[in-house]
């Protein structure tokens, strides 16, 4: 038996959901909108398991997740993670990070349960349809199928891309010149 690494798994669902979207299923798509919520969620159930998914709860099932996020605002993009995608949303005309954003982004590095998650990423992806600022939701799907075993890892990965961390601080044209040591002393 082989094995499918969440990867796989998400570029599976995700293009399935594609597919959903391509042939323009509007009815299919509006059910699985309904995922966003606990009232209605059962509404997606039949898409969700139609396109291979496992169905449960908001912020309990992945398949579940990305499908509403994905049938809310289908428009993709190559971000590497989620944390590309919230530093697009945040950025301000001039190159800056919006306050509101930064702390908001705080909150999603913050949440503590998968269903917690689930509500903020809600809200980001709101965001990112007012901004016309795509999702990749192949890489989401991976870090959301990860997240119970290594969310601490996502987290530093996501914020690393927000805040440009490490080597994506400044380009390389605008790096400091190393400072080195002389190899042999001077002589008086």
């Amino acid at each position: 038996m082989s094995h499918v690494t969440p990867r796989e798994r998400a570029a599976r669902f995700v293009g399935a959901l594609r597919l959903l979207h391509t042939k323009q299923d509007r009815g299919a798509l509006a059910a699985l909108r309904r995922g966003l919520s606990p009232a209605t969620v059962m509404a997606a159930w039949p898409v969700v398991a139609r396109l291979g998914g496992d169905i449960g709860q908001p912020g309990e099932s992945v398949h579940v997740d990305i499908a509403a996020l994905f049938a809310t605002h289908p428009l993709e993009s190559t971000a590497r993670n989620f944390g590309d995608t919230c530093r697009a949303i945040a950025t301000d005309d001039k190159g800056g990070l919006i306050d509101s954003h930064e702390r908001r982004f705080r909150r999603l590095l913050a949440a503590d349960s998968t269903a917690d998650l689930s509500g903020q990423l809600r809200a980001w992806v709101r965001l990112a349809a007012s901004k016309g600022v795509g999702v990749n939701y192949e890489s989401l799907f991976a870090d959301l199928w990860n997240w119970r075993w290594y969310a601490d890892d996502i987290r530093v990965q996501w914020a690393r891309a927000f805040w440009r961390s490490g080597e994506d601080a400044a380009p390389a044209a605008s790096a400091p010149a190393p400072i080195t040591e002389p190899s042999t002393p001077a002589l008086p």
